[in-house]
């Protein structure tokens, strides 16, 4: 599962943006994929993610609760992450992140239909034959990532499925591991008003490229932020362009983006629908001033 607003749920992203934006906050995300398709697939994200100014770290914990079929699979995470900020020189900065979160897979069996339990008259009135495995299955998962920014320029990689973990419903001998995942990405913030006093209008180019085994995603797109307001226009090459919105108001951030698919796929099932909302909660507290730079990283 992957978030059009990469940055609301950054931690998701990266685990080494846990701490960086230098505040305290708590962030939900409702995705709604292929809404044209009863019940398909719909994710439920929180966060809460902490600086901790006194040693240059930062700690976050996420839930993660993916739905698919009217609830028959059910994918849920808790993760926890740490991360360490180091100083390369007067401008560059990076960050170190560790995750490692337990998992719950989960199926209802009897919400299921096979092609066996159809009579050509009645439809399904048969019981099927089909073998059923187990209900659940558990496991440890582990992950890091790292980046490297300065004042405008940032790039970080992050891996997913350190540890290989065996994942299974059927309960066989010999069930398959999770292929590593590998994320790539790069970005900046480049302002485009330099008169003092004036609106603050930036624009902020992304790249995102993730690999999973055989599988392979680019996303190529950008942001434009005026003031407290940013929209952003991607390209998810070969699935979908993404539309995003979102607003910056003191304590209360909200982000709104819609993909539009470009393969039949994508097409017929209505894209994707996702929502986000951050609320800071020491947005109001003084600080001194910081020995490590806030990474200028989109907020959507």
């Amino acid at each position: 599962m992957e978030f059009s607003q990469f940055y609301a749920s950054k931690i998701y992203l990266n685990p080494a943006f846990t701490g960086l934006r230098g505040d305290n906050s708590i962030t939900t995300t409702y995705r709604n994929q292929w809404p044209a398709i009863r019940h398909a697939y719909e994710s439920y994200f929180v966060s809460y993610d902490r600086k901790l100014k006194e040693h240059e770290a930062g700690i976050s914990i996420y839930f993660l609760n993916d739905v698919a079929g009217e609830g028959s699979l059910r994918r849920q995470s808790l993760a926890f992450i740490y991360s360490k900020q180091v100083r390369f020189s007067k401008n560059i900065y990076a960050s170190f992140g560790l995750k490692g979160s337990y998992n719950i897979n989960s199926i209802n069996w009897n919400n299921l239909t096979w092609g066996d339990m159809i009579d050509a008259r009645n439809g399904f009135i048969y019981t099927t034959n089909q073998p059923r495995g187990s209900n659940s299955e558990k496991h440890f998962d582990s992950g890091a990532g790292a980046i490297v920014y300065s004042d405008k320029i940032y790039g970080g990689i992050a891996i997913e499925h350190l540890n290989r973990p065996k994942f299974g419903m059927l309960s066989l001998y010999n069930n398959p591991r999770i292929p590593i995942r590998y994320k790539i990405h790069a970005g900046g913030n480049i302002p485009l008003q330099y008169m003092p006093n004036a609106s603050k209008i930036n624009i902020a180019p992304q790249i995102i490229y993730t690999q999973q085994s055989e599988s392979k995603q680019l996303i190529l797109g950008t942001y434009f932020i005026l003031n407290k307001f940013s929209v952003g226009v991607w390209n998810r090459i070969k699935d979908s362009f993404i539309l995003s919105a979102g607003l910056d108001n003191d304590n209360i951030r909200f982000g709104y983006s819609f993909d539009i698919g470009t393969n039949k796929l994508m097409t017929y099932s209505g894209g994707a629908h996702e929502i986000s909302l951050t609320y800071l909660l020491d947005y109001k507290q003084k600080e001194k001033k910081k020995k490590y730079k806030v990474i200028s990283c989109p907020l959507f």
